[in-house]
């Protein structure tokens, strides 16, 4: 998840991203990362004009010290797992299922066995290989994460699982990144996708590819980012700036290279951090949602409109606006709240917010500014209460998974100190529920009561143009939600 005006364009990452001008900070499962402001993963170099035709440059805002499957909610880990790995199954149309790991599976009619059987011709590196013995472990490990009655067993060439009772949602949470089959080679996993870790340094992330191809990218090399004095910005050899704001990428992309719109999967919302819910349910009514994101987010003119705190192509998402009934009680006027700001090309525009605001409610918005370390160590302080009342959000994720959009409000890392323990146990069982049609029902139920309760005002889903090299003849961005390309399917 991630904090922070306009994420065009990216997702996770300790300190790894720009807005626009502004900050952002992302939540993991384990840790929150402080993301200021656009994630920045910038693709550079390749075939057009990169020393090695075959090499494809990538430019970090920092670089991870470690590639770990744990920390994929990490855009810049993703990003990479993204080329080193290949879950068990792929569901890209978002309903029918293969994989490019397996030579066969099966299943039943009941959905109480599944039948898994590898294709040994491939390996994670040199020395270890895609075996049956190693998918029979690896399966026991990840179906216990799943459910805890199962039986595993070995049957000629091929693995089987065996539940008790019918598991409809078992494939698709073995399309997940995060579950995929995995080893540990030093401080870097390593997968079945086209190309391993070789070398990780402050100074460069080198990836190579398995097999060499003669029309593809063999090598990715990862450099981090030094600002708009970087000699990258200007060299037509440069690949991808996808990931860099779009006042930070060079004006020639968008005539030289070819540009795809699409609908991300980020949900920026306002955070409501306050103890009195009739005051938190006066702000999510009376916030005209069109003249504050015009205040925080400045020039921007479009807006892709979104009900809840769930993206469209989420389950469970819907399209629309909020529903605002603003009722202005009596008894809060001459209240005072505070919102965090951590950009400074918006003051004047929140300045006449907050002055329409007041003349409306009788409520006072402090603006309260913040340097990108200052809004880290505050929002990611679990010792201390937080010193805002109001903070925009911008919560992502990789796949169209629920949890990761509810976990900056109610989960254990949250940005808010008066959720209802109802809620929170709400996000508990969210995260327990497999069925895919329970979990549906579970998240709509979720941002219903984040709404009811005034925690979350959502404001708009992010939308990009991404911006590629034309002679790649295969381009497919955004395939499954996944922003970051198969690297190693692009071809020319």
């Amino acid at each position: 998840m991630f904090f922070g005006p306009d994420m065009e364009k990216v997702f996770k990452s300790l300190s790894s991203g720009i807005l626009d001008g502004g900050a952002i900070l992302t939540f993991t499962k384990k840790n929150l990362y402080p993301l200021f402001f656009m994630m920045m993963a910038a693709c550079v170099g390749c075939k057009s004009g990169a020393t090695d035709v075959n090499t494809w440059s990538v430019l970090f805002v920092s670089l991870p010290e470690s590639v770990l499957l744990e920390n994929i909610e990490d855009f810049n880990v993703a990003y990479i797992i993204k080329q080193t790995h290949e879950p068990l199954f792929r569901q890209e149309d978002g309903q029918n299922f293969n994989s490019r790991v397996l030579a066969n599976w099966s299943r039943n009619i009941n959905y109480t066995e599944y039948k898994f059987c590898p294709n040994t011709a491939l390996s994670f590196n040199e020395h270890n290989r895609f075996s049956l013995e190693f998918l029979s472990g690896y399966l026991g490990n990840v179906t216990g994460k799943y459910s805890r009655d199962f039986q595993i067993s070995k049957e000629k060439s091929c693995v089987v699982v065996r539940f008790p009772l019918s598991q409809f949602g078992y494939l698709h949470f073995l399309t997940k990144y995060s579950n995929a089959p995995s080893i540990m080679v030093g401080m870097s996993a390593q997968g079945l996708g086209a190309f391993r870790v070789k070398t990780i340094s402050k100074e460069s992330i080198v990836l190579a590819r398995k097999e060499s191809v003669e029309n593809g990218y063999n090598t990715i090399e990862i450099y981090p980012y030094v600002g708009q004095e970087d000699n990258s910005l200007r060299e037509r050899g440069i690949s991808d700036f996808n990931m860099l704001s779009s006042f930070q990428q060079p004006k020639w992309i968008v005539k030289e290279y070819r540009g795809v719109d699409i609908v991300q999967l980020r949900a920026v919302s306002l955070a409501i951090n306050h103890p009195n819910v009739e005051l938190r349910r006066q702000l999510c009514n009376c916030i005209n949602i069109d003249e504050f994101r015009r205040a925080v987010i400045t020039g921007r003119k479009d807006f892709y409109d979104i009900k809840t705190v769930l993206p469209v192509g989420v389950p469970g998402s819907k399209g629309g606006r909020p529903t605002q009934v603003c009722t202005v009680l009596k008894g809060l006027k001459g209240t005072q709240i505070v919102f965090a700001n951590h950009r400074t090309n918006n003051l004047k525009q929140l300045a006449a917010f907050a002055v329409g605001f007041l003349k409306k409610t009788g409520i006072k918005i402090i603006i309260k500014q913040y340097s990108p370390k200052e809004m880290s160590l505050m929002l990611f302080d679990k010792k201390r209460p937080k010193p805002y009342n109001m903070v925009v959000a911008v919560a992502g994720n990789p796949n169209p998974e629920q949890d990761e959009f509810f976990s900056a409000y109610a989960g254990d890392n949250s940005a808010l100190d008066h959720v209802p323990t109802s809620i929170r146990q709400s996000f508990r069982n969210l995260q327990q529920e497999n069925s895919p049609d329970k979990k549906r029902v579970l998240a709509e139920n979720l941002a219903k009561n984040l709404a009811s309760q005034g925690l979350v005002l959502p404001l708009y889903q992010t939308t990009a143009t991404m911006y590629y090299p034309p002679e790649i003849k295969n381009l497919n961005i955004g395939r499954g939600f996944l922003e970051a390309p198969d690297v190693g399917d692009f071809r020319w």
